[in-house]
C-alpha cells in the first residue's frame, strides 16, 4: 500500500517521548504542587500518552517497511536492529559512566556483584525492564525505567512476519485475524489491569506485547486500508483535534473518567484510543511537509525517549527536586544526549540500513 512519504511522522514521533518526559519530570521531581504544571498535564497532556501513540506509528511504519521487505526476512529484522541497538549500546555506556560516578568508594562492589553482571547482559539484549537491588539505589530506584518498551517493540517486530502471512496468506478478508487478534489484546489488557501494579502478574503482563498489541494493530489496520481511508484523516487534522479534545474535554475532564492510562477499564477508554489514533495519523498526512521543516529531516525521537530518564536520575540523584527550574534542567540534558546520538551514533548507523534499500 503506498502512502506520501513526505509526511509528519519524525515530529509525531518527536511530541510523543517529550509527552513521556514532562510526565516522568513531574513525577519524579516532586513537581505536582506547581499548579501549572499540574493543570496542564491533568487536563491536557496526560491525554496523549507518548507509548501508546509510538506504538500506534510503529504499527503503521514497521508492517509497511516488512511489507517492502517481505521478500527478505534478514534485511527487515537487520533494519530494525540497526534502528534500535547501537543508540541503545551507546545508552548503556552513558549510565554505566553515572553508575560508576556515583557508586564512589563502593566500586569494587558493584563489579564484583552477579545481579550488577547480569543486568550488563540484559542491558544489551531484550531484558531492560528488569533491575537489581544493588542498582536501586541509584535516583527513582532504577536507572532507566523508561527501556521497558523495548522488549514489547521487539515482540512487535518479531510478529509483523506472522501477522503479515495470516492477512497476505491464510485469510481472503485481512481484517478478520487483525480483528481477532485484537480481540485477544484487548481481553488481555483488561485482565492485567486488575492487579496491583506490585503483583507479579501485573508486572509480566506489562512487558507482554498482548498488552499493548491492539495500540500496534491500529497503525497495522490504517496501513492495509489505507487506500480506503486516507480520505477520513488527510488534511483533516482541525476536526479531529477538536472532536479528540471535546471527547477528553467532557468524558475525562468533566466526569472524571480515566482515559489515559495504558491499561483500558471501560468502553470509553478503548474509544478514546481509537480517536486519538485517528487525530495521530491525521497529523501526519496534514501540512505533510511540517515535519521537514522542523526537524530538516532529523529524527532525534528515540534519544529523547531513551536518554530522558538518565538525566531525571542524575538530577534527582543530587536532590534537585520540587523546584520547576529543574525540569528545564531535564529537557536541555536529555535533548542535547539525544542530538549527539542522532549525529554522531544513529544517523551513521541507519546509512547502513539505507545501502540496501
Amino acid at each position: 500500500m503506498k502512502f506520501d512519504r513526505i509526511n509528519n511522522f519524525n515530529l509525531i514521533r518527536l511530541l510523543a517521548p517529550l509527552q513521556v518526559l514532562f510526565t516522568h519530570s513531574v513525577l519524579y521531581l516532586e513537581l505536582e504542587k506547581s499548579k501549572y504544571l499540574h493543570y496542564v498535564g491533568e487536563n491536557f497532556l496526560y491525554y496523549f500518552p507518548g507509548v501508546p501513540i509510538f506504538f500506534t506509528v510503529s504499527g503503521f511504519l514497521v508492517f509497511s517497511s516488512f511489507d517492502r521487505n517481505h521478500s527478505n526476512i534478514l534485511k527487515y529484522f537487520n533494519n530494525r536492529f540497526l534502528r534500535l541497538f547501537p543508540a541503545l549500546w551507546f545508552c548503556l555506556i552513558i549510565t554505566l559512566g553515572l553508575i560508576v560516578l556515583d557508586f564512589g568508594n563502593n566500586l569494587n562492589q558493584l563489579v564484583s556483584n552477579s545481579g550488577f553482571l547480569l543486568w550488563i547482559i540484559g542491558q544489551i539484549s531484550f531484558f531492560q525492564f528488569w533491575t537489581p537491588d544493588i542498582l536501586k539505589f541509584w535516583g527513582v530506584g532504577t536507572p532507566n525505567g523508561s527501556l521497558w518498551t523495548i522488549i514489547v517493540e521487539v515482540q512487535f517486530y518479531l510478529l509483523v512476519p506472522l501477522i503479515y502471512y495470516f492477512t497476505q496468506k491464510l485469510f481472503k478478508i485481512k481484517i478478520i485475524p487483525i480483528v481477532l487478534i485484537m480481540i485477544i489484546s484487548l481481553l488481555f489488557n483488561f485482565y492485567i489491569g486488575q492487579f496491583s501494579e506490585e503483583n507479579i502478574k501485573y508486572k509480566l503482563g506489562g512487558v507482554i506485547v498482548f498488552s499493548y498489541l491492539y495500540n500496534f494493530l491500529f497503525g497495522v489496520i490504517a496501513y492495509l486500508y489505507w487506500g480506503k481511508i486516507r480520505k477520513f484523516v488527510e488534511g483533516k487534522i482541525v476536526y479531529w483535534a477538536l472532536a479528540y479534545l471535546i471527547y477528553i474535554s467532557f468524558f475525562g475532564n468533566y466526569l472524571g473518567i480515566d482515559l489515559n492510562s495504558y491499561f483500558i477499564y471501560n468502553f470509553l477508554h478503548f474509544f478514546s484510543n481509537i480517536l486519538l489514533a485517528c487525530l495521530v495519523l491525521s497529523m501526519a498526512f496534514s501540512c505533510n511537509n511540517l515535519s521537514n521543516k522542523v526537524l530538516s529531516h532529523n529524527d532525534i525521537s528515540y534519544g529523547v525517549y531513551i536518554y530522558h530518564m538518565l538525566v531525571i536520575n542524575f538530577i534527582v540523584q543530587r536532590g534537585l527536586i520540587k523546584d520547576e527550574k529543574y525540569l528545564g534542567l531535564v529537557f536541555i540534558g536529555t535533548i542535547s544526549l539525544a542530538a549527539f546520538s542522532w549525529f554522531f551514533i544513529e544517523k551513521r548507523f541507519l546509512k547502513l540500513k539505507r545501502v540496501n534499500q
